[in-house]
């Protein structure tokens, strides 16, 4: 049975050296959010509760008729993205440095 056209130029993609690069940048992307996401739950929110006078950011919420707005997990999710941001940035602008001095 001859193979359409379009699953041949799948299959030469999925053999592309850069698929497999891809799909290990998500891996490690992955590995990597749930370490900043530990980092942020487990470390920084205690001490910014600390700092609000005892407020756990992640209970913040407010009833609005029969639902309940969370909007404190959304603060703490703002959160995580923003420290995930300044943290591939930050290895980012490192790695175009070692580049560059090469």
């Amino acid at each position: 049975m001859k193979k359409a056209k379009w699953v041949h130029e799948f299959e030469k993609f999925i053999e592309q050296k850069n698929m497999i690069n891809l799909a290990i940048g998500v891996v490690l992307g992955a590995a990597f959010g749930q370490v900043i996401n530990s980092l942020v739950n487990n470390i920084i929110m205690p001490l910014v509760g600390i700092l609000l006078g005892g407020v756990d950011l992640a209970g913040l919420n407010v009833a609005v008729g029969n639902a309940v707005v969370s909007y404190g997990i959304f603060l703490q999710t703002l959160l995580n993205f923003v420290i995930i941001a300044l943290c591939i940035f930050w290895f980012v602008k490192f790695i175009n440095k070692i580049q560059h001095k090469k």
